[in-house]
């Protein structure tokens, strides 16, 4: 198992959405599409609409470890 994978493995433990949100972040943050220097809400869902919000301090991917979930503002109780 690459190191990939264990991570987005270890993102689903707190369920798909999760993981998504993350994923998403990254990507904007590597667009430059928001910043890395503020907080942001990233929302997503599985297949039955939105279900997950966090807050988190983004990162790029390159410094994916400075990504911090500061918020867990929803998610779903079973998944």
């Amino acid at each position: 198992m690459g190191s990939l994978e264990l991570i987005s493995n270890t993102l689903r433990l707190m369920g798909e959405g999760t993981k998504v949100c993350v994923e998403i972040t990254l990507m904007a943050a590597d667009a430059g599409l928001i910043p890395v220097d503020e907080d942001v809400v990233a929302i997503a869902g599985t297949g039955n609409g939105v279900d997950t919000a966090l807050r988190i301090k983004p990162a790029n991917t390159a410094r994916f470890f400075d990504l911090k979930i500061k918020e867990v503002i929803a998610k779903p109780r079973e998944f």
